[in-house]
């Protein structure tokens, strides 16, 4: 008697079944957004950066100086395309690194601790009397476009030499108009796009890349557009919040500027 064989194929997964277990947030437990999730830095890849270094462990092959790094994702890029969610300034409190180094707190704007700091004649730092210095700092939220063309949540920071394009980031959403059935108007941050790129930057202190913005056009796709404004409301609540790590310090610590507030010719 001849013996049948059952072949046995695998069902594919219906969609639909799994699009149902998402609204549920089936397998996170009790996940924090707050607390158990990292949110991407994108940083720009400097000389001294450990992921160029083939004896660190963070090294990626593939990375060159002056690209886009994501500390999660671990992707690299020449230029990024981003939309900006919300901005937040704020004084990031960091030991030194003869302490150990490391980030010690991120204080508010309206915190006044900058005017519990005294500059240090030698290094140009805002130093608390703890022996921690203050960095003013500026966060840009962004949903960030990756190379699969997917958006993800991601925080740029930028301090120094880069507080001055940051603002000039500010003014150009300012500035963005669209008109509208009663006129023109000027638009949610969250409804443009923009191009990012890194450019060469020296002065007498050293060489670095730093950050160039410009407009790249408007969201049209409505699921991105409400999405963004999802991360804005989070971000804005404080459900999502940048915590620095050892991604998000400076890259170096150069000599930092004579003047308080002043960043025209800081390498950050």
């Amino acid at each position: 008697m001849a013996q049948t064989k059952a072949v046995a194929q695998a069902a594919k997964l219906d969609l639909a079944v799994l699009a149902s277990d998402s609204k549920n947030a089936s397998g996170f437990g009790n996940l924090d957004l707050s607390r158990d999730i990292a949110i991407p830095y994108i940083n720009i890849l400097q000389t001294t950066s450990p992921q160029l270094n083939p004896a660190k462990a963070e090294y990626v092959e593939i990375a060159k100086v002056g690209q886009f790094y994501n500390t999660v994702s671990q992707e690299v890029s020449e230029s990024l395309k981003v939309i900006p969610v919300l901005y937040q300034l704020r004084y990031v409190e960091w030991k030194p690194r003869e302490s150990g180094g490391g980030f010690v707190e991120a204080h508010d704007a309206d915190s006044g601790i900058l005017s519990k700091t005294k500059r240090d004649q030698m290094t140009f730092k805002d130093v608390l009397e703890n022996g921690n210095y203050i960095a003013t700092t500026a966060y840009h939220y962004v949903l960030v476009q990756g190379t699969d063309g997917n958006w993800s949540q991601a925080v740029i920071s930028m301090t120094s030499t880069q507080l001055k394009k940051s603002r000039r980031w500010n003014s150009l959403m300012l500035t963005q108009k669209v008109t509208g059935p009663s006129g023109s108007f000027t638009p949610p941050t969250y409804a443009m796009i923009y191009k990012l790129t890194t450019v060469s930057e020296s002065n007498d202190r050293g060489s670095w890349f730093g950050y160039q913005v410009e407009k790249a056009g408007q969201v049209e796709n409505a699921d991105i557009y409400n999405e963004a404004k999802s991360f804005s409301t989070a971000a804005s609540r404080g459900d999502v919040e940048a915590k620095p790590a050892v991604e998000g310090e400076p890259v170096k610590e150069a000599p930092q500027s004579k003047s308080k507030e002043s960043d025209e010719d800081i390498p950050f």
